[in-house]
């Protein structure tokens, strides 16, 4: 799923979460930098060129800690 906001990507990722079908499933916000787009996923693997915001696990939200 792809949004172009990432207040979009995490309404969308928390309702998700909420979901029986995806109950104890972590859903991935990821932002790719050579589309502009927020990504809702399942899968963690990230490329090069995108960066891991945070996640929502039954409605909760973690965002990634930076690494700077």
């Amino acid at each position: 799923m792809k949004t172009t906001s990432k207040t979009e990507a995490k309404q969308l990722a928390k309702a998700y979460s909420h979901n029986k079908e995806y109950k104890d499933v972590a859903l991935y916000i990821i932002y790719c930098n050579r589309t502009e787009l927020y990504y809702v996923d399942t899968n963690s693997l990230i490329r090069l060129w995108e960066q891991l915001i945070g996640y929502y696990v039954n409605g909760v939200y973690t965002a990634e800690k930076s690494h700077s």
